[in-house]
């Protein structure tokens, strides 16, 4: 099972993750980091929030926010150093779901799936 990150100002991860538990049930190995102005020692926060999860799971999908925001950059720091982990940014609802009723394939193979379906998921009527 692919160990999921979700990563995001203020408390916009907790938020997806709390919902998406209350529509698909607990999930195991799904963490969150919530990035508030000003705050240190994020470096910490983001290393320790990888530690908990990769404690069961040798795959990593971190999902965050906003290219090239905070959490983002926190983030991508720790995933181009180890191969077995991804990160796609964007998120939001649909993706967090499907990630998490998808998380038995290959973290690639998903994170490429979800970037696939973001771009679609969004409609104008």
């Amino acid at each position: 099972m692919i160990g999921i990150i979700i990563a995001g100002h203020d408390d916009f991860a907790k938020a997806l993750a709390d919902t998406a538990q209350a529509i698909m049930g607990q999930q195991a190995a799904l963490e969150t980091i919530g990035v508030r102005a000003k705050q240190e020692d994020l470096a910490v926060v983001f290393q320790t929030a990888l530690e908990k999860v990769k404690q069961n799971n040798t795959e990593i999908l971190w999902l965050v926010d906003i290219f090239g925001g905070t959490p983002f950059h926190y983030a991508s720091r720790l995933v181009v150093k180890d191969a077995q982990q991804h990160l796609v940014t964007g998120a939001n609802l649909p993706m967090v779901l499907q990630a998490l009723a998808n998380r038995e394939e290959g973290a690639a193979e998903l994170a490429a799936e979800l970037e696939r379906e973001s771009k679609t998921a969004i409609r104008s009527m």
